[in-house]
């Protein structure tokens, strides 16, 4: 436990420096006088603890899917008058549906690639037409199944495979799959070339008897879609849906009396795939904020863009309290000009560095989620809530951190790392969704840390 003396001279300097603003709930006080001199005050409340906030463009993030588990991938572009340019696409392997077909001798009818949208991934405005495109990846070039490909990744492309231009998405009309009525859902069809379609059905019998013999044939696939105007729309398709996204090959033999095409069905699933992120920006309202101690505006962005540090620089110095509760809050702010069809990220989570390249969620956030990660977000928050406040409706996001805040105040060391936490669009590689918040010295909804404390003697 420190000397009262040595935290009182402590106490004067740091508000002779002007260290710390004044303001309690129950009277003007010395920032943090309260919790630094049990003499001073005792109170068990206080909104006034200085708070850093830098904006940040995100670290690249693994967004491999070799598992086949993911819900969706973003594919199209956003053109955000506050955030800039954003655009994703997607890189995928497509597998056999089983070794050793027979293809020998056999004549393409027509090739089709089938993808099924995922309405709870899609961001920006459907009602505006797309053309999405699908090309294949350029001679010499691989993507391998064993690899963790990244957010900022890519590769080079070849020949386009097909096309549909100028069509508006139906993320919710559902439709009947060619010969199937039975089996009906939302998705889009593309065209593939036949040329495409007869070069697979020419791969030697001995590169049909493994998937990587294939792979290295047919190289992958990257699907794109540009938007016809803005704000643009980020697509989500889920490839992992073996009912709706495959790509399907008609073929014939030269000696089939048959009048109808035979079919094969190649798979997405068990094939790996990523989504490689892109962010521009240039000119937008964003830009001058970036890699700056932020005071007025706070912003943060999903896929591969912003985050943002934030850092409690005097936890440290206070002593001898319990921390019975600690929510950061976050005001969002609707800046001039902006889209409104751009909606505000759903779900935020406070995440911290683990050494030098290791990012985990916080202990609260875990604590929320439980040890299955099923739990929700219920007991930490971070999703906005619709308030009245001084005559206006806000929407207010609250991200409760009561351990860890806890954790800066037994760590004496004053090292500003054990202090730094970082806010996340959640989840990041899935959310194209953004928010803009009020700063930590807005004079409007200035973002704040809510302490709640008993103290400890």
């Amino acid at each position: 436990m420190k000397h009262s003396i040595v935290k009182h001279i402590l106490f004067m300097l740091l508000l002779s420096l002007g260290l710390f603003a004044a303001y309690n709930c129950n009277k003007p006080t010395p920032f943090g006088a309260d919790l630094l001199d049990d003499q001073l005050a005792d109170y068990d409340y206080t909104d006034t603890l200085t708070v850093w906030c830098t904006v940040l463009p995100e670290d690249s993030l693994i967004t491999a899917d070799r598992s086949s588990t993911f819900d969706y991938f973003f594919c199209g572009e956003l053109k955000d008058p506050v955030f800039g340019y954003s655009r994703s696409d997607i890189y995928s392997l497509f597998r056999l549906s089983g070794l050793s077909p027979n293809f020998k001798d056999a004549l393409v009818d027509s090739i089709v690639m089938y993808l099924r949208y995922d309405n709870a991934g899609i961001y920006g405005d459907t009602l505006q037409p797309q053309t999405l495109r699908v090309h294949r990846l350029a001679q010499d070039t691989v993507l391998h199944w064993s690899t963790n490909y990244y957010s900022n990744q890519s590769f080079p492309v070849g020949e386009q495979l097909g096309e549909v231009a100028n069509f508006l998405p139906q993320p919710n009309t559902d439709f009947p799959l060619l010969g199937d009525s039975t089996n009906t859902g939302p998705y889009v069809r593309i065209p593939l070339d036949n040329a495409f379609g007869q070069e697979i059905l020419d791969i030697d019998s001995l590169d049909l008897t493994t998937d990587s013999t294939f792979w290295t044939n047919v190289r992958g696939l990257r699907i794109s879609s540009e938007s016809g105007g803005d704000p643009g729309a980020m697509l989500a398709f889920d490839l992992n849906n073996s009912s709706f996204s495959f790509i399907r090959l008609y073929y014939k033999y030269a000696t089939d009396t048959i009048t109808e095409s035979r079919a094969y069905t190649f798979s997405f699933v068990g094939g790996n795939k990523f989504t490689g992120f892109t962010h521009d920006y240039t000119g937008s309202t964003v830009a001058p904020y970036l890699q700056q101690q932020a005071d007025d505006l706070l912003f943060v962005q999903g896929m591969s863009g912003l985050r943002l540090k934030v850092q409690f620089p005097y936890a440290h110095l206070i002593d001898n309290i319990a921390v019975n509760k600690a929510e950061l809050e976050l005001t969002a702010a609707v800046l001039p000009g902006d889209n409104p069809l751009l909606e505000p990220a759903k779900q935020l989570v406070l995440t911290e560095s683990v050494g030098d390249t290791t990012v985990s969620l916080t202990s609260d956030v875990l604590y929320s989620l439980g040890s299955a990660l099923t739990g929700g977000f219920n007991a930490f928050g971070g999703f906005p809530e619709e308030e009245s406040d001084n005559g206006m409706i806000v929407d207010r996001y609250r991200m409760t951190l009561t351990r860890r805040f806890q954790a800066m105040v037994d760590n004496t060391s004053g090292d500003i790392k054990d202090q730094t936490l970082f806010i996340n669009v959640y989840p990041q590689s899935r959310s194209a969704g953004r928010a803009v918040f009020y700063g930590p010295k807005s004079t409007t909804f200035p973002a704040k840390l809510i302490l709640k404390y008993t103290r400890v003697q």
